[in-house]
């Protein structure tokens, strides 16, 4: 390619084990110009963050070159001093990973920390090239205090900081909601743009390679399988392997779960029908949740009825998790009232009896982290059937664990493995497998599938909703893809600062949205088709809009449990959802 910046050409990776070179990635090849966008996609283990981390000189440990070159800007990454290796890192090449979170320094100052970075632009300017409000004030302030999406783009302006010429992005959106992402995406390419640079993409989500990437490069097992112009890969795929990790996308007009072939062939599964005299397993009614002065739950009231699942959207900071986790028994109610058929659910979980406690169980976002690195997996489902007397002997609780391990589709050999040794799918199976030892009724999910590519979360969900079949699982559903969310819940409940402000059954809210909120939501919803439109911020064009409902007037109803509490334009009540 004419003026690349970035030529990797037959790169080989490979690591020793057992004696032996194990190769991990294979004669790879890409190049990249300057104001270009080129994506590495393929399923976890495929090589992409390891080529991608090449750029930077990274080799994970024990790792080796075993043939071909990195060259960035003209150099040989790999054949530089570490004198000068040091200096490309950020000054040449910058990184923007996954989790801004944990890459910034909880006890320094946003304004330090950017300064630290290098180069010799004001930290206030660099703010206000990221677009963040107030920028002298927000200097000032520690990452805690920070959203989601403004760590981001806190990172975003570290790595810009010393104006580099290549930035690798590292799942840089991967658990932030569909408006937050959307923003940090386009923010990523106005710097792109104005800067002129280069740009390196690492993600599962193929509709943020849709959204950003000029050319992509498909991996699999560190093989290129195919390379293209991004609108040509998405509308004329020629590789089975990227028909069927496009097949696997959940869209937003899917009204229920895709089963895809091997090849790419795609069928979507019916959703199972909740009976009308089926039990409430779990109610929530008037609901609130304080942090100190602050309300993070406002008044929210649901039924969850046996073999239903309901699922709760919204932007960060919306009390989605707040209520999972309070009804989980994690935090406590400041009011209303949380029950199961079995008891009260408005006591913290060490307060609730065994007998409620097993009923109500949690599935957590991140398996990586909520399993004990240094036990088995079998030990950590082991645990839950003898706290809860599910299993009365040793014995039999090694039973009925490899039986949990086979329910969630995995191989009950697994069981004597540490998590390390498991693929990111597998150990979330593992979390859910745990979660079912104390036999519930009641399944809570929050963002289970969110940091797992396109393939590996399509099987997660499509075992998830077996389950909830197979045992009459009421399944209280967290997330923020809402295509994920359309496939697999029976009911949404949309909430906006801890305000319930649309619900009722998913096909009726995702094909006649009436609030002007779930509208920017679905909007901003990024989709696997380079050609989509251009999001509008605020999702109803220019609308301006705020709340109109009062307390004995809150909802407009449209019929079978859809309904949209009460809002106004700049000069007028709205009464049917539409302006």
């Amino acid at each position: 390619m004419p003026g690349s910046i970035v030529s990797v050409k037959s790169l080989s990776v490979a690591y020793r084990s057992g004696g032996r070179d194990v190769p991990v990635v294979h004669e790879v090849s890409l190049e990249v110009a300057q104001g270009r966008t080129l994506a590495l996609v393929g399923e976890s283990g495929s090589g992409k963050s390891t080529v991608a981390a090449t750029l930077l000189g990274h080799l994970r440990h024990g790792s080796r070159i075993a043939g071909g070159s990195v060259v960035v800007d003209g150099q040989d990454v790999f054949a530089l001093p570490a004198r000068e290796l040091r200096r490309l890192r950020g000054s040449t090449v910058a990184l923007v990973g996954q989790n801004a979170g944990h890459a910034l320094t909880p006890s320094m100052r946003i304004g330090r920390q950017i300064a630290e970075a290098g180069g010799s632009v004001p930290v206030v300017d660099l703010l206000e090239q990221v677009r963040l409000p107030r920028p002298a004030e927000l200097a000032r302030r520690y990452p805690h205090e920070l959203s989601g999406g403004q760590q981001q783009r806190v990172a975003i302006a570290m790595a810009v900081a010393a104006r580099p010429k290549v930035l690798v992005l590292d799942e840089p959106t991967t658990g932030l909601d569909v408006v937050t992402q959307r923003g940090v995406l386009d923010l990523i390419a106005a710097l792109r743009d104005e800067l002129g640079l280069a740009a390196v993409l690492v993600s599962h989500d193929l509709g943020v390679v849709a959204h950003m990437a000029d050319e992509v490069t498909v991996l699999r097992a560190g093989r290129v399988v195919e390379a293209a112009p991004t609108r040509t890969l998405f509308t004329a795929p020629q590789d089975p392997y990227t028909r069927r990790l496009l097949a696997s996308v959940p869209r937003l007009d899917d009204t229920g779960l895709a089963v895809v072939g091997e090849t790419g062939e795609r069928e979507v599964r019916a959703k199972a029908t909740v009976p009308d005299d089926s039990p409430v397993a779990v109610s929530a009614v008037d609901v609130t949740v304080d942090y100190g002065s602050a309300r993070a739950v406002h008044g929210v009231s649901f039924d969850v009825r046996r073999g239903e699942v309901l699922a709760l959207v919204g932007e960060s900071g919306s009390g989605k998790s707040t209520l999972a986790w309070t009804l989980a028994g994690l935090r406590t109610p400041s009011g209303g009232t949380m029950t199961h058929e079995s008891g009260d659910l408005a006591r913290p979980a060490g307060r609730r009896p065994l007998s409620l406690r097993r009923r109500v169980q949690l599935v957590f976002q991140n398996a990586d982290t909520s399993l004990n690195p240094r036990r088995s997996v079998g030990d950590a489902i082991r645990r839950p059937l003898r706290f809860f007397g599910t299993a009365d002997s040793r014995t039999q609780a090694a039973e009925r664990a490899r039986q949990l391990i086979t329910d969630v589709r995995l191989d009950p050999d697994l069981a004597d493995r540490l998590p390390a040794q498991l693929s990111g799918g597998q150990r979330q199976r593992i979390g859910i497998a745990r979660a079912l030892a104390g036999e519930p009724d009641v399944l809570i999910a929050d963002e289970i599938t969110t940091a797992l590519d396109v393939s590996v979360q399509a099987d997660v969900l499509r075992l998830l909703d077996d389950l909830r079949r197979e045992r009459q699982l009421a399944c209280l559903f967290i997330s923020h893809d809402l295509a994920v969310v359309r496939g697999i819940a029976d009911r949404v409940v949309v909430l906006r600062n801890g305000v319930v402000v649309e619900e009722g059954p998913t096909d009726a809210v995702f094909t006649s949205p009436g609030h002007p909120y779930t509208r920017q939501l679905m909007a901003a919803a990024l989709k696997p088709d380079p050609d989509a439109l251009p999001f509008v911020e605020g999702g109803t064009g220019d609308l301006d809009w705020e709340d109109a409902a009062d307390p004995d007037d809150q909802w407009t109803e449209h019929g079978d449990g859809h309904r949209v509490r009460r809002w106004r334009t700049a000069d007028a009540l709205v009464t049917e959802g539409v302006s």
